[in-house]
């Protein structure tokens, strides 16, 4: 059986990823700076995840992350949060994920160290550094 690999996204593979990113999530703006950091998951040559971070200096926010509908349930988004995850353990700054409420990865996130912070009907994640 093939392996789920992440990757970053390369420059000229840009468009191509924003576009997988509006299939999972159709009614998203897709806003990414130079700055930010996608991560793609793939599956068998063929895109079926995506993260979208975001590091602002004082803190680090996971815009996004996404499973493409045919995948889901598989671990790819546990894949993808353990990636984030090893990948920044050393840092000092606190993670920030908003979420949607009836958003079933939450139970995944709070596994992962995350905490629920409710502002009325958002939800915002967040893991504190060395949790």
């Amino acid at each position: 059986m093939r392996s789920i690999t992440v990757r970053v996204v390369r420059p000229s593979e840009m468009d191509v990823a924003k576009c997988f990113i509006r299939s999972v999530f159709p009614d998203a703006m897709v806003q990414v700076t130079d700055d930010d950091t996608l991560l793609l998951a793939e599956f068998g040559g063929r895109m079926v995840g995506f993260a979208h971070i975001v590091d602002d200096g004082e803190k680090i926010l996971l815009q996004g992350i996404g499973v493409d509908k045919s995948m889901r349930g598989q671990g790819v988004g546990t894949i993808l949060l353990e990636h984030i995850l090893d990948t920044l353990q050393d840092t000092e700054r606190p993670l920030f994920l908003k979420t949607k409420a009836m958003n079933p990865a939450i139970d995944l996130y709070m596994r992962y160290g995350f905490m629920l912070k409710k502002f009325g009907d958002v939800h915002v994640l967040v893991k504190m550094p060395n949790s």
